[in-house]
């Protein structure tokens, strides 16, 4: 008898019935499997048809649905529904079933518990078919039944980024289009391309009050981006974040790093003298240090990393105890280009720091020049690339919001400026990665699309409909909890 008005309770919590809604309940376990029988109380709804309220029973049909979320065994509902019939029009139909959307053999609250999952990226069909005992494929037709996310609307600041992450036979293309809210972080648009022929076409469809109402957007260096920006964005600023720069820069210094390295490398270890093999050494294994601030790089402890006093630690191949600092005089020693690269990586960050939208234009000629005369060609290839898309970069400068700061301590308020940068994209990026690792790729680009929306959107959820028990995406009322 408890064990009967456990079950009806479970019931009647895990889908928001009324205990007097349970006629009988009872469960048993087979197989491995819990099952769990049950009728609902005799409702008599009037005939669908002429609305005749004296209809009677024809008899009961067992219907069988999973409902694997109350354990960690697979569990099954035998839910005995009534068949009524009229006895004037002769119309039979079914009583209302609240456990199940219409010809669906899965209950509402897994599929809702399906949803859910689905939102976090790490999860995949197959993780959540193994979890509530169903097949990968009906995980991806829920999934495809329920969602459907449309482009957003354009922001006041956007960034747009390409991933890797996707191939489109239909566009021929491996990098997929991320458009996101900079300033919020939530999606506006995955697009299967990047080509200029596609954005083409995908902006020309938008309305011209709505481009006119972005006021920023920021991109990397692709030249497809900056001829969309001017044709479809006249009153908008085209903005190349500090993160790209720095991203170009350092494959650049690592060029230099390579083409250094590459003939110590091709010498026998043997034969090679201990100076090759101390170079080979620090550029292979401690390269790390050339792409941190020598002035400025700080630890945890909030101390300079390349500090000379620093504790030294022993260092196995030169047999001596070292500190950052030792490393790094020993690695700008190896070659004059790797001295002058790393000088030059700092001048470029200092311009960030230091300056602001009325004297960058000054600034950024000067970053040009030094390292056009530097004379090493990944150096002076940069510079060309400075020079190419100056205006965009000053215009990084541009501040976008001011973030007030109240001290725990003091109650002073401090103003932060904040400027525009990719910074969130490079996040999201990194979650829609995750997705395409996590299930080892996709070929649906309308399921991969709305599964990187869905993840990447925070203000969805999802509840089932009362009236029907089909499970609908709704908005959350606080997407920031």
């Amino acid at each position: 008898m408890n064990d009967s008005y456990d079950n009806t309770i479970t019931i009647c919590n895990t889908f928001g019935l009324e205990i007097d809604c349970i006629e009988s309940c009872t469960s048993i376990v087979r197989n491995k499997q819990v099952v769990i029988d049950l009728k609902l109380t005799d409702k008599r709804p009037p005939c669908p048809d002429c609305g005749n309220e004296s209809v009677k029973i024809k008899g009961y049909v067992a219907k069988k649905i999973n409902h694997s979320i109350l354990n960690d065994k697979g569990c099954v509902l035998i839910y005995h529904a009534r068949r009524y019939i009229c006895p004037i029009c002769h119309t039979t139909y079914y009583e209302i079933n609240p456990f199940v959307f219409k010809r669906m053999r899965i209950s509402s609250s897994v599929i809702l518990c399906v949803m859910k999952d689905l939102t976090k990226p790490s999860e995949t069909f197959v993780s959540i078919a193994e979890r509530y005992h169903i097949s990968p494929t009906t995980v991806a037709s829920i999934f495809d039944a329920t969602v459907n996310i449309p482009r957003a609307k354009l922001p006041r600041i956007m960034s747009t980024d390409e991933n890797y992450a996707f191939y489109s036979q239909d566009t021929h293309s491996k990098y997929v289009c991320v458009l996101i809210d900079q300033q919020t972080g939530r999606p506006i648009d995955i697009l299967p391309s990047r080509r200029y022929d596609y954005l083409d076409e995908y902006y020309s469809k938008i309305p011209k009050y709505e481009k006119d109402q972005v006021e920023f957007i920021a991109t990397d260096m692709y030249e497809p981006y900056r001829r969309i920006i001017r044709k479809h964005f006249k009153h908008s600023l085209h903005v190349v974040d500090r993160y790209h720069v720095a991203q170009e820069l350092n494959r650049k210094v690592d060029s230099i790093r390579l083409r250094i390295m590459k003939p110590y490398g091709c010498i026998n270890y043997k034969d090679r003298t201990q100076e090759q093999k101390d170079a080979y050494y620090l550029l292979k294994h401690q390269n790390r240090f050339l792409f941190k601030h020598f002035s400025n790089a700080m630890c945890k402890d909030k101390k300079r990393l390349f500090d000379v006093t620093r504790k030294r630690y022993y260092n196995a191949h030169f047999r001596a105890y070292l500190n950052p600092y030792d490393i790094a005089q020993k690695l700008v020693s190896i070659h004059p280009d790797i001295n002058k690269a790393w000088e030059l990586k700092d001048e470029v960050t200092d311009f960030y720091v230091s300056n602001t939208i009325k004297t960058a234009p000054e600034a950024i000629e000067k970053v040009i020049k030094h390292l056009r005369e530097s004379n090493i060609e990944e150096l002076v290839a940069f510079s060309k690339t400075l020079s190419n898309w100056k205006v965009e970069i000053i215009n990084s400068f541009c501040i976008s919001k001011a973030e007030y700061n109240v001290s725990k301590d003091t109650g002073e308020i401090t103003v932060e400026q904040k400027r525009i940068n990719n910074a969130l994209m490079e996040n999201r990026n990194a979650i829609i990665k995750l997705v395409t690792k996590a299930a080892n790729g996709y070929r649906n680009w309308e399921r991969f699309r709305n599964r990187c929306m869905l993840v990447l959107e925070k203000g969805i959820d999802f509840e089932i409909n009362k009236d029907d028990g089909s499970v609908k995406m709704v908005e959350k009322m606080d997407p920031d909890n």
